[in-house]
């Protein structure tokens, strides 16, 4: 299941296809990851703290940049070229 998420959902924000659906699906799979990361495989060290600009803490920094991201197409959706309002145009 992780690994089909890891292609359909990037593939359905990238043609627009239920952007926000998507997007919440992604944040799920990437905070499963860090944890994943941080329980499964006692990366502990790896965590780092926010904005420290030391390359060996990864997880905050990355973590969150891609978080915030998702965050942005959940709230505005996928905007006038999204596929979902083309076929939603066609439609009418």
């Amino acid at each position: 299941a992780g690994t089909l998420a890891e292609f359909v959902l990037p593939a359905l924000i990238v043609l627009g296809l239920l952007t926000r659906f998507a997007a919440l699906g992604m944040i799920g799979f990437v905070v499963l990851q860090s944890l994943t990361d941080l329980y499964g495989h006692g990366q502990w060290s790896a965590l780092g703290q926010w904005f420290d600009r030391l390359p060996d803490g990864t997880i905050l920094d990355q973590r969150g940049l891609w978080v915030l991201l998702l965050v942005v197409l959940v709230v505005k959706g996928g905007g006038p070229v999204a596929l979902d309002r083309v076929l939603l145009a066609r439609r009418r």
